[in-house]
This record gives structure tokens, sequence and C-alpha cells, in this order.
């Protein structure tokens, strides 16, 4: 068999690249553009699925014509990230869903979610490929290379320059244009950009450091995928933890769920909802290791402080015993988290109602009290039936607020 002469130029793939880009750019170097690459030097025509899953064959010739390694011209598809970013790229499996998306919790208890089943899905793959980049790295750079991660609903910012990714039209290195392209590059917060990080680590180092331990990239991914779809979640189904999740989603500025009324799997919700709903995630991450919100699943206890261990941990135990109604920080946080849920949820607003109207009978005790919900944002119309004697609605807040520190 005759051998396959190597290009006497081809730039190295930038650490992330997408096959595509990396093509685009060796292909400028012979003055081409990447399908009269494929088709006139490789053999192989258009290819519409480079970045998803390219044919064998290409990758191997593309391997004899660069001298790159097999294995990582495969991990600049997203073929090369199996398992760890997702399962398959099989979409008719009749439990991907549940298996990728439900079987963690970290926000909620795993058994108030309800489980979803659809005929065709993928984790983390839209319907279409996204068109976003660091405007940074394209204008401040002469490779102008476009990450695989960009082309997914994974990540907000750089994770070297921590701004904003910004939707672009064009080719890079041809002609490109940005939507903002009035502004300056947005920067991203700090939760964003420790979200972000994280994902970037897993994707190049296969591992992730969480407050409490290092977790492979696979656990990690699943449980970025289970916040967002925690984050979804209807209200009527969060039991206790609807309160935290309203509190992230007020902490954005967003109605919860970014607004959205029937439920859809994350992949296939609209783009800028995407977006909305990754900053609310960064902002569930961010507040809960800040504790900030009380979790209530299994696998919460990742992201909060590390364990206290030998004789400091028995003096804080002991301390707490001693002591349990003088964590004010977190009776403050429970008494927030339930006014945050009485804005959404009549029964928490009228036993809420109840507790701080105990004693109190008089008709304009009554109206200023409810006044004063009002401007905390509780609609008057979840007060209305209220009746005076409200002592049971008041243990049963006292007792849940009670129970959260």
């Amino acid at each position: 068999m005759k051998p396959v002469p190597r290009w006497p130029l081809h730039p190295a793939p930038v650490e992330g690249e997408a096959l595509s880009s990396w093509l685009r750019r060796v292909a400028a170097c012979y003055q081409m553009d990447a399908r009269d690459l494929l088709e006139n030097d490789l053999g192989h025509g258009q290819v519409d699925d480079l970045d998803i899953a390219p044919p064998l064959s290409l990758l191997t010739v593309l391997s004899q014509r660069s001298g790159i390694e097999l294995d990582r011209l495969r991990c600049m598809s997203i073929v090369g990230w199996v398992p760890w970013l997702l399962d398959s790229l099989d979409d008719r499996i009749p439990a991907a869903l549940d298996t990728y998306a439900f079987q963690l919790s970290v926000l909620l208890p795993r058994r108030t979610r309800k489980t979803r089943a659809i005929n065709r899905w993928r984790a983390w793959l839209p319907s279409q490929l996204i068109r976003r980049a660091c405007p940074l790295c394209l204008d401040g750079s002469a490779e102008q290379a476009i990450l695989l991660a960009w082309k997914l609903p994974l990540m907000l910012s750089c994770p070297q320059h921590g701004c904003w990714l910004e939707a672009y039209w064009g080719v890079p290195a041809h002609y490109l244009g940005w939507e903002n392209a009035d502004s300056a590059p947005r920067e991203a917060s700090e939760a964003m950009t420790a979200m972000d990080q994280r994902s970037w680590q897993a994707l190049t180092m296969g591992y992730v450091e969480l407050p409490r331990r290092r977790v492979h990239a696979g656990l990690w991914f699943r449980l970025l995928r289970s916040v967002l779809d925690e984050l979804n979640t209807p209200l009527s189904y969060c039991g206790k933890g609807a309160g935290s999740i309203c509190y992230v989603w007020e902490h954005c500025g967003q109605p919860p769920r970014a607004g959205q009324n029937q439920w859809r799997p994350y992949e296939i919700l609209d783009p800028a909802v995407q977006l909305q709903m990754l900053e609310a995630a960064a902002t569930a991450f961010d507040l809960l290791e800040s504790q900030a919100v009380i979790p209530r699943g299994e696998q919460a206890a990742l992201f909060l402080p590390a364990l206290q261990t030998g004789a400091t941990s028995r003096l804080l135990a002991k301390e707490r015993q001693q002591e349990p109604m003088r964590d004010w920080k977190g009776m403050v946080r429970a008494v927030n988290e339930a006014f945050t849920e009485a804005r959404y949820n009549p029964e928490t607003a009228r036993s809420l109602f109840a507790l701080a109207a105990y004693g109190k009978r008089d008709p304009e005790s009554l109206e200023r009290l409810r006044a004063e919900f009002a401007q905390e944002g509780i609609p008057p119309a979840f007060l209305s039936h209220y009746e005076p004697d409200g002592s049971f609605a008041c243990r049963k807040i006292s007792d849940s607020l009670s129970s959260k520190f």
C-alpha cells in the first residue's frame, strides 16, 4: 500500500479545539476552505457531523497526514467525549434521560422529582450546534480556533479570559461578526466563571475539584445536568425545596424556570432560555457553597465546606447541641427562604402570615401586616382567607423554620 504523504503545513490543534475549526485552519494554509480540503485532498466529500461523529476512516487519514495521534483527533469531536460527557450518541435509548439526569440529586430530594421519558434524547446535544465564542480569543489571536465546548449549551464564559461567550456569524479568519458588536466583552460573574472552570477542568483533566473531594469528570457533568433539571422542576413537585429553588431564581432576577410553563428537556430549550438556566445553575452552586440555601439532595454534601475532623469537629458538635438557637445566620436564611416561597405558594404565605399575626386580632394591625407582606411581593389574594386564630399554622411554620438549623 502506498504511504499517505504528510502535509508540509498543518497548525497544531489548540487544546479543546473542534475538529471543524482545526480543518478550517489547515485548509487556510493552502488557500482552500475545509470543504475543498475534505473532497480534493482527503477524499471524503461533505461531512456534516465533523464535530459530532466523524468517520473513523477520515480520522485515520487525518492522523496519517498530520502525524497527530488518532485518539487526540477523536477527542476533537463529541464522540471522543463518550462516556464522560454523555453516555451514548444513540438517541433512541428509552431510559437515557432518566439514567443521566434523575439518578443524582443536589437541590431537591430525588423522591420528589418526577422522572421523564422521551423518545429521542442525547445529553447536552442541541438540535443544532451553537455558534458562540470568546471575543477576546478570536479577536486577539491569529489562530482563531473554535473550541468544541463552545458549540454546546455547557458553558457561559471563556475559561481563559472570564468573559461571556457571545454569538457570532461568519467564518473566523475570513469574515466574522458579533451580535453584540457595539459593546465591549462582558465580564462574567464569579459564580459563572467558577462553574465553567470546573467544566473546563473536567474536559481537559478528567476530574473536578469540589469542596469535599475530587470527582470524576463524568460525575461532574451529570451533577450539573441534574441541577439544571432541578431548576426546571415545577414548584408543585418541589415540596419543601420550593423555597430554595425560588430563592435561586430570584437571586438571578429571573422568574422560576426562566418563565417556562411547560417542561421540556434542557437540550431542546430556546438558546436564550438555556443561558438563563446555566446562569441559575451557577448561582445555585454559589449559594450552595456559601450555605445560603438549604440543599436536600443526596449529593449536595459534595458542595459544602470540608468536614471538620478530630477535636474541632467534636467541639463544634457540642456547641451546636448546647446552643441550637444561636445560629442566627441560619435562622435569617430560613426566614428569607420562607418569604421567597410565600411569593409563589399560597399555603406557605398563609402559614407565614399566621406566624407574624400570632396574638394580633384587631383589624388595623392585620391590615398593616398585609400591607407589609404585599411590600415583600406576596400577593394579597394569598391572604384573603386568613382567620385570626392561626395557632396550628403558626406551629407548623415555626416547626418548619426550627428544623432548618
